[in-house]
């Protein structure tokens, strides 16, 4: 795009220099406001990105009062829109317990400060045996009418993509719900992807369980 645009507006510039003062400073307008319509269209222009946290941490201890863990997503920039499409949780290595993600749910999702109730079943059951690896993708996963986690009745989903406005210090949170009285289990690493404007800086911060 540079390549194309720089040498018109090099040849527009050369040009002003045969016109008269009022003519070449009317030009010279037309040519700056070309400039900022451009770079306006560029800052506009949305972009994959990918952030990764490989330090994650527990998700919940087994017991008693113990808390949960929340994921919050933002971006710097200051103004626009970016979109998430796919939260990826990968569980650690060894001492995977053999119920997996049994006990792994979403309690509420916040946008822009607006939360919604996303209450999820059992993202996965249990695994095949201990010290396996298991991942999952929050985005689009079922949620549940009742509170039979086992054998939840279902309901709709957690939404497969989140539009947030970047216009807040946590402009996507998300809390998660994972008791077990039994196991012990950790996250290894967490990916987060979608389209952000191209000049923006996307940040991830995982809160493990205690």
């Amino acid at each position: 795009m540079f390549k194309r645009t720089l040498p018109v507006l090099a040849a527009g510039l050369l040009a002003l220099q045969s016109l008269a003062p009022d003519e070449a400073a009317a030009q010279a307008g037309q040519v700056l406001n070309q400039l900022q319509n451009l770079n306006a269209k560029l800052d506009a222009i949305l972009v994959p990105f990918k952030v990764v946290d490989t330090t994650a941490g527990l998700c919940d201890s087994a017991g008693v009062g113990t808390s949960s863990p929340n994921l919050e997503i933002d971006s710097d920039g200051t103004e626009g829109h970016f979109v998430v499409t796919s939260i990826l949780f990968l569980t650690e290595l060894p001492g995977v317990p053999e119920t997996g993600f049994e006990a792994f749910s979403i309690n509420h999702l916040e946008v822009d400060a607006e939360r919604f109730y996303t209450r999820s079943g059992n993202l996965l059951g249990p695994t095949d045996g201990p010290g396996v690896y298991e991942s999952v993708d929050l985005m689009g996963v079922p949620l549940r009418r009742s509170y039979d986690y086992a054998n939840p009745i279902p309901g709709g989903n957690f939404p497969h993509q989140i539009v947030a406005e970047s216009a807040n210090d946590s402009d996507i949170h998300i809390d998660m719900f994972c008791s077990t009285m039994d196991d012990d289990i950790s996250f290894s690493r967490i990916q987060v992807s979608g389209w952000k404007r191209q000049g923006d800086t996307i940040t991830l911060t995982f809160t493990p369980g205690s």
